[in-house]
């Protein structure tokens, strides 16, 4: 059931944590392949948290502080997680043995997508290469054994050959750092999935959603690069925070219902083109994005615009786009797994700059 010897000892502090996991005792080691799944939410306090664990079907077998241990039921069996709630950033994080083909998308990831205050911690393609390489600078032996990477036709990323083309790439090799290299030079794909061997004897797999195998070695170093990449997307959280959606009744009896939307924006440096429209469209509906859009229109003024629901969860929101933004505007209530999907979406399929405006 459980695989971290913790006793009675609380943790009220993540850097604690750390170091408990970090500690070896008794010869006690992680186990080898221990998923690690990193989000970023909403939620201003753990009991928050948990009220929303509880709510999707989480039981809490217990509590250990500001880290539970948590079960839901597949197939007549309980899986189970650790998660930790780290309130400086408002960052749920969750460790398990659970399977990742099986297990994991059944009960943490379908809770990930249908829960509207959670989101998984997603890495665009250019973060994942900033990654990278700010890892071969630390550790310039490292090793890439395995890489998947993509490349869309509406990429900005220079290719020497045949540019135009989408394509996607998986290579395993014990000189995959080179390869990778060679396949971005020729080929213009970004990686989803690296998996890196350190040669300080740590190694790990991980992927575009957040999702990081710890194959061998402390958990240290895991945790550093996690908070490099929520650092990232805090700017996005806190403009997808600043949007609102409010109704007012006017008129004499308040008889009318007067609607306000304020929307966050994207900036697209390459900018959209009216004959990107269509295939913009078909893109959002594919089984990775599963979007549905609605009430589509051409306008004179803004090119474009459409409402977009996440067939996840059924969070509903308006687009409008110019051309060089798009402004995403609420619906309701505000959906940040939706929203931070949607970014992602812009970055592997519109524009591989895109920033928040």
């Amino acid at each position: 059931m459980t695989f971290l010897s913790i006793g009675d000892l609380i943790f009220d502090d993540i850097q604690n944590f750390i170091s408990f996991l970090e500690y070896d005792k008794s010869g006690y080691q992680l186990p080898s392949n221990l998923q690690i799944v990193a989000t970023i939410s909403t939620f201003e306090t753990i009991n928050e948290f948990i009220d929303n664990l509880v709510k999707f079907g989480f039981i809490i077998e217990k509590r250990y502080g500001k880290l539970l241990l948590i079960s839901k039921s597949i197939n007549n069996r309980k899986i189970y997680y650790y998660a930790f709630f780290d309130d400086r950033n408002n960052v749920p994080l969750f460790l398990t043995r659970a399977r990742k083909t099986d297990d994991i998308p059944e009960t943490l990831l379908d809770y990930i997508k249908r829960a509207r205050d959670i989101s998984n911690l997603w890495i665009t393609p250019r973060i994942m290469r900033e990654l990278k390489e700010r890892l071969i600078e630390e550790h310039s032996n490292l090793i890439i054994t395995y890489f998947s990477a993509k490349r869309t036709p509406d990429s900005n990323i220079r290719a020497e050959y045949r540019p135009e083309v989408s394509r996607g790439i998986q290579y395993r090799g014990i000189d995959g750092k080179q390869a990778l290299d060679e396949m971005e030079f020729y080929y213009g794909v970004l990686p989803k999935i690296l998996e890196i061997w350190l040669p300080n004897g740590v190694a790990f797999r991980i992927d575009n959603k957040g999702i990081i195998t710890l194959l061998k070695g402390n958990f240290g170093n895991v945790f550093k690069i996690i908070e490099s990449v929520i650092d990232k997307l805090i700017a996005l959280r806190n403009a997808i925070g600043e949007s609102n959606y409010t109704i007012y009744k006017v008129g004499i009896n308040n008889q009318f219902t007067h609607m306000i939307q304020t929307p966050w924006s994207v900036i697209l440096p390459t900018r959209m083109r009216l004959d990107d429209i269509p295939g913009f469209c078909r893109a959002l509906s594919e089984e990775e994005w599963d979007f549905t859009v609605l009430e589509d229109m051409l306008l004179k003024e803004s090119m474009f615009s459409a409402r977009l629901i996440d067939n996840n969860n059924s969070s509903v929101f308006d687009i409008e786009t110019s051309g060089d933004t798009i402004d995403i505007y609420p619906v309701e209530q505000a959906d940040i797994g939706s929203y931070i999907k949607f970014y992602e979406f812009l970055v592997e399929n519109v524009d591989s700059q895109a920033a928040v405006g």
